[in-house]
């Protein structure tokens, strides 16, 4: 192979573990009726099993980018698909609530690195003028693993079930494992080709210390809350509560409201391959928010097009937020610039991990909004609507401070991203 043949077998077999990622991130949002009624689940604890993921993964992100950083990124998707395969094996066959939440967090902490990896196999076998169009390339793949745990796993499950769906999930992510191993390489000099970087290996007190410097710039705050408040207002629908709430406001069943959340994820595919192509070819500043203000003013149009009762509304409304949206990828890049390549894993991983922490917490309250409004076994349009309140707020927040980097870079303050 020759070195671009090279990188991109690399860079896909990366992308595909991604893709299980996303795919069992999201895929409750459709199962959540089979679960409540085979394990007697509340609101609250289904979004607790929901999101210990996010919190897992949160948590995880910042020791998995030093880990990345000092092991690589063959290893860490290697063990970790394994580790997420018996996690998905043990959910299939979970004869309770407790062995159902042991999968789901066993699942959790495997599939915790992958998304670093890819960020930073981009960062070790593409230029940096390609970084933002690998990012979303990669939030392209990872959304399409949503976009076929929406309908399409929920036609799986009625020609079959819910427990020998994710025994398949299992099987796969077991078979992608082992090309993990084989076909990924840290980087080009692993392959004999020269490195874009020469830089000698990281010590783990080199990691550490990077995790310090990169944690101790003020600017890290900005990319971080930018992610994190763009995150969990698209995330709570499209993995958590979306398809409960279009069966709640349309009356529709759950194969179509799966359908309806699909297009959540089709926006999101389109929006991160438009928005990290723009990033590498203009100021990166001015795409994001280019995106996120039209996203919030979408969120804000909710309060009006939820009364109209409409299928197709319901669904242009979630590819237009989703598109929108997934300008939030260009964050990746504002980190690893303020890390420096050196520690680009570390400075990913604290954008991640806060976003993923943020996004839990406001899964969490959702639900529990979801509980208090609820008459009898039914969840209320009332609740929903309320519960997007915050969503709402969320998102608007993002816009927010996505205007506060365009107008530092713009008006050259002496405040500097980079250093």
């Amino acid at each position: 192979m020759n070195f671009n043949q090279r990188r991109w077998l690399v860079m896909t077999v990366a992308l595909l573990a991604y893709l299980l990622v996303f795919f069992q991130r999201t895929a409750l949002t459709v199962l959540q009726p089979d679960l409540e009624r085979v394990f007697q689940l509340s609101a609250t604890q289904f979004s607790s099993l929901s999101g210990v993921y996010l919190y897992l993964y949160a948590l995880l992100q910042i020791p998995v980018g030093v880990l990345v950083d000092y092991v690589g990124a063959r290893k860490t998707t290697y063990f970790g698909l394994f580790l997420a395969a018996i996690g998905a094996m043990i959910m299939a066959w979970a004869p309770s609530y407790a062995w159902l939440f042991f999968g789901r967090v066993l699942s959790s902490i495997g599939i915790a690195p992958i998304f670093l990896n890819c960020l930073k196999l981009s960062a070790e076998w593409f230029m940096p003028s390609e970084f933002a169009t690998l990012s979303g390339i990669t939030l392209f793949v990872g959304n399409f693993g949503a976009l076929l745990s929406s309908y399409p796993l929920s036609w799986l499950v009625q020609i079959t079930s819910w427990r020998i769906s994710f025994m398949i999930v299992s099987v796969f992510t077991f078979l992608v494992a082992i090309f993990a191993w084989f076909f990924i390489k840290d980087k080009p000099s692993d392959c004999g080709f020269p490195n874009h970087f020469q830089s000698k290996p990281l010590t783990f007190q080199d990691t550490l210390h990077g995790l310090s410097i990169t944690i101790s710039k003020p600017a890290i705050i900005l990319p971080t809350a930018i992610y994190s408040f763009s995150l969990a207002s698209v995330l709570t629908l499209q993995a958590a509560w979306g398809a409960r709430m279009v069966q709640t406001f349309l009356n529709i069943s759950k194969s179509n409201a799966g359908l309806v959340v699909m297009f959540i994820s089709v926006g999101i595919m389109s929006g991160a391959l438009i928005s990290g192509k723009l990033g590498d070819r203009f100021k990166k500043e001015q795409v994001l928010i280019s995106f996120l203000i039209p996203a919030s003013l979408l969120w804000v149009s909710f309060l009006f097009i939820h009364s109209l009762a409409s299928t197709w509304v319901f669904a242009v409304w979630m590819l237009l937020v989703g598109f929108a949206s997934a300008g939030f990828s260009l964050t990746f890049s504002l980190g690893k610039e303020i890390s420096g390549h050196r520690y680009s894993g570390i400075g990913m991983s604290i954008v991640n991990g806060s976003g993923f922490i943020f996004t839990a917490l406001i899964q969490n309250i959702y639900g529990r909004i979801l509980d208090f409004s609820k008459t009898g076994d039914l969840y209320t349009k009332t609740g929903f609507l309320q519960g997007n309140y915050i969503l709402i707020a969320s998102s608007c927040l993002a816009a927010l401070f996505a205007f506060i980097v365009y107008y530092h870079k713009t008006k050259e303050k002496k405040y500097d991203l980079i250093h």
